[in-house]
């Protein structure tokens, strides 16, 4: 009786941390980055019984295989949470198939996502030569060239420039630094995806 009692609580045990099969089924989720044309992607399942997700977080026991896939590989495959690095926007499938080790079970998720040009413009900058946040700097994919022309408050051009990472130190074209203050600008892109942006930007000194 003493070994039956134990081999069920050892059944418990199991259950309680995943060794036993009891998937329903996988999904994932996507993770934002700061980074353009990067997105992450969570790994979840669903319990038998239960319509919540919970994350894998168990592969380090040897509980589950994970396999990533898609249009491309992720940076680094077979963890729960990966990263994928794509070269330009567009709509992007996403896989995931995980292999239950316990019963030899596969569980297959396929999405779609739209991945986009995130152009991410600065509002404030301070050239004073102390090493912090000296330049006013616009980042996107570093690939489609960016258009920028800069406006002091009187409608004079003060700045223009094309570039895939636009750079500005607040100096106007000529070398000389300019006075502080708030300063428009217009913003475009080659990708025909990207809209044109516009806004103002704050130079203290």
């Amino acid at each position: 009786m003493g070994r039956i009692k134990v081999f069920i609580y050892f059944i418990f045990f199991l259950i309680a941390n995943n060794a036993i099969a009891q998937i329903d089924t996988v999904t994932f989720q996507f993770v934002p980055d700061y980074a353009t044309f990067r997105i992450k992607c969570h790994a979840q399942k669903v319990i038998a019984g239960d319509t919540s997700y919970f994350e894998i977080t168990d592969t380090l026991n040897n509980a589950y295989s994970l396999d990533w896939g898609g249009d491309i590989e992720p940076v680094v495959d077979g963890l729960p949470l990966v990263t994928y690095e794509f070269l330009a926007s567009g709509i992007k499938t996403f896989s995931l198939s995980v292999v239950e080790d316990a019963t030899g079970k596969t569980f297959t998720e396929i999405k779609t996502f739209d991945i986009r040009d995130i152009i991410r413009v600065p509002n404030v900058f301070t050239p004073n030569g102390d090493g912090d946040n000296d330049r006013f700097v616009i980042n996107a994919n570093g690939i489609d060239p960016l258009e920028i022309t800069i406006f002091s408050r009187t409608g004079a051009m003060v700045f223009s420039n094309k570039s895939p990472i636009i750079v500005w130190d607040g100096r106007n074209s000529s070398g000389s630094e300019l006075s502080e203050g708030v300063y428009y600008y217009i913003l475009k892109s080659d990708d025909p995806a990207v809209a044109d942006q516009t806004g103002f930007i704050h130079m203290y000194r």
